[in-house]
C-alpha cells in the first residue's frame, strides 16, 4: 500500500472507530445543515482495502501468493438521501467476494454509525480475480476489510451534500466476452452498462458509477500483483478527463459466463493466453471509458429523488441429479488421465492447441467426477437460500444478484421489469458459486458443472427479482 494512501486511511480508520463507539453509547450520527425541502443529498466515499503482499490471490485455480501491487484495491460507497429523507448505500468492493459474516458486520457497522437501516445497506463485489483471499472473521487482512469498508460508507455520509443525480443506460459491445460462446463469436449477451450520475446542487460533476457485467479476470495467472484489472483503467481514464476529484465506481453486473476474451477452461488448466497482459486490461478499460464519456453530457439530473429499499431472503432449488453414476464418471476420468499422459508423451508430435484439449477435457473428466460424487450424497442440501435486494432511484431501479449469475438471466430480467432503466448488482449477497442459464447445464462446461444450483434456479431467481422490483417500483 502506498504511504500517502496508507496515512489518509489510518485516519478514516479512526473515523470510523469514533462513529462506532460512540453509537454504542446511543450517540446520534450529524445531520447536515439545512437544506431546502425535497432536496436530494448526495454523498460518496472511498477507502482503501489492499491486503498486505504475500496473502494469496483469490481468483487463481492453483493459490499463489502476491508479490506486489499494481494498483490499490479500494471500497468505494454511494449515499443517495431521497426527499423524504429514505437512505441507501451502495458499496462496492474490489474483491472476489465477501463472506457473509463479514457482509453482516459491514452492514451492521455502517448501520450503527449512520442511522441507515441495514436492509438498505448493499455490498456487491467487483471480483477482481487478483484480489486476496479472505480468511475468516477474526484473521487479520478481515478485520482491516471490515473497518475500511465501514470507512467508506462512513466518509460517503459525512460528505452528503445538497444535489442532484440522474441514471441512464449505454452500450459498450467489445469490452466483455461470452466465454461459453467463443467458437460462435462471443458476443456479449447483454452489453449495456448502467450510469448514475452525481452533480451538486449548482450542477458540478461530483460522481460517476457505472454497472456492466465482464470478469475483471485479465491477469489472473499470470501476474502475481493486485489490481483492480480492466476497472482500474476506465476509473482512471474518467478522472483524467472528468477531473481528478471526480468519485468514480465500478458496480459488478451479471458476469458468469462473461470475460474479456478467453475461455475459463483454457484459464483454469494454465494455457499460454497472449491477451491476458496489462495492455490489454487498459485496451478494455479505456473501451468503458469512451463510452460512459460519450454518455456523460446526455444524462439529465434532478434535485428531487424519491429512494426506495426492500430486501428478502428466497430459497432456489439445489441440483437434484446427474447423468453419471460415481462408477461411470470414475471410468471416464481414469480414461481421460491415460491418454492426456500418452499425448505428453508424444507432445513433440503434437500441436499445442491439441494437447490443450486433451488437458481440457482431462480436467472436465474431474469435475464429472465431483460432481457425481456430490449428487451420491444423500444429505446434499435441497434448496439453497440466496439474500437479494432492490433499490429505486426516480425511474431506475438496481435489483442484487446473490452470486456468479450468467449474463442471459440478468438481461431477462430487465427485459421483464417495468422499469426501462432496470440494473443488476452482481456478486451481491455474499454467497459464492455459479448459477447458469437451465440450457447451459446440457453443454456440461466448467460452470455448470461445478455450479450448486439446480437448471431451475434461472426462473427462480427471475421470479424473486421480478418480486422485488415490483415492491420498490411501486
Amino acid at each position: 500500500m502506498h504511504i500517502n494512501s496508507l496515512k489518509k486511511y489510518l485516519s478514516l480508520s479512526m473515523t470510523v472507530f469514533l462513529f462506532l463507539a460512540f453509537s454504542r453509547v446511543g450517540f446520534s450520527a450529524p445531520q447536515t445543515a439545512a437544506v431546502k425541502s425535497g432536496d436530494v443529498k448526495v454523498g460518496m466515499g472511498e477507502t482503501i482495502i489492499t491486503a498486505p503482499i504475500g496473502t494469496g490471490m483469490a481468483g487463481y485455480a492453483r493459490t499463489k501468493p502476491s508479490d506486489g501491487v499494481h494498483d490499490d484495491l479500494h471500497a468505494r460507497s454511494l449515499v443517495v438521501e431521497g426527499s423524504d429523507g429514505a437512505t441507501i448505500v451502495l458499496m462496492t468492493l474490489a474483491i472476489v467476494n465477501i463472506p457473509r459474516p463479514l457482509f453482516d458486520q459491514v452492514r451492521e457497522g455502517v448501520s450503527k454509525a449512520t442511522g441507515i437501516p441495514v436492509e438498505n445497506i448493499s455490498i456487491s463485489c467487483t471480483h477482481t480475480h487478483s484480489g486476496p483471499q479472505i480468511g475468516g472473521p477474526n484473521d487479520p487482512y478481515s478485520k482491516l476489510l471490515v473497518e475500511r469498508s465501514i470507512a467508506s460508507a462512513v466518509e460517503a455520509w459525512e460528505k452528503r451534500v445538497p444535489g442532484r443525480i440522474g441514471t441512464a443506460v449505454t452500450t459498450v459491445m467489445e469490452l466483455g466476452r461470452n466465454d461459453r460462446r467463443m467458437e460462435y463469436g462471443g458476443m456479449h449477451p447483454d452489453p449495456t452498462v448502467g450510469l448514475i450520475k452525481i452533480e451538486d446542487a449548482k450542477g458540478k460533476l461530483l460522481g460517476v458509477a457505472f454497472n456492466y457485467g465482464c470478469h475483471p479476470s485479465t491477469l489472473d495467472l499470470h501476474s502475481y500483483k493486485f489490481t483492480e484489472d480492466w476497472p482500474y483503467y476506465t476509473i482512471e481514464g474518467i478522472k483524467k478527463k472528468a477531473g481528478k476529484d471526480v468519485w468514480v465506481a465500478y458496480y459488478q453486473s451479471a458476469q458468469g459466463d462473461v470475460k474479456v476474451g478467453y475461455s475459463a477452461e483454457l484459464s483454469a488448466i494454465g494455457a499460454a493466453i497472449p491477451l491476458r497482459t496489462f495492455e490489454y486490461a487498459e485496451l478494455k478499460g479505456n473501451q468503458m471509458v469512451d463510452a460512459v464519456l460519450k454518455a456523460l453530457p446526455s444524462i439529465k439530473t434532478a434535485r428531487a429523488a424519491e429512494v426506495k429499499a426492500t430486501q428478502k431472503s428466497f430459497d432456489l432449488p439445489a441440483r437434484e441429479n446427474y447423468r453419471l453414476t460415481v462408477e461411470e464418471a470414475q471410468k471416464e476420468a481414469d480414461n481421460a488421465a491415460a491418454t492426456l499422459k500418452k499425448m505428453e508423451e508424444n507432445s513433440a508430435n503434437i500441436g499445442k492447441r491439441m494437447l490443450d484439449s486433451y488437458r481440457v477435457e482431462n480436467y472436465q473428466a474431474t469435475l464429472r467426477l465431483q460432481l457425481a460424487k456430490r449428487m451420491a450424497n444423500p444429505n446434499r442440501p435441497k434448496t439453497i437460500t440466496i439474500l437479494q435486494q432492490a433499490f429505486r432511484i426516480n425511474d431506475a431501479v438496481l435489483v442484487t444478484f446473490p452470486c456468479e449469475v450468467f449474463s442471459e438471466i440478468g438481461l431477462k430480467v430487465k427485459q421483464q421489469s417495468p422499469m426501462k432503466k432496470t440494473f443488476v448488482l452482481g456478486v451481491a449477497g455474499a454467497l459464492g458459486g455459479y448459477l447458469p442459464t437451465a440450457d447451459e447445464f446440457p453443454e456440461e462446461g466448467y460452470a455448470a458443472l461445478i455450479s450448486p444450483f439446480s437448471p431451475k434456479a434461472e426462473q427462480g431467481l427471475i421470479d424473486s427479482s421480478e418480486e422485488l422490483i415490483g415492491v420498490v417500483g411501486k
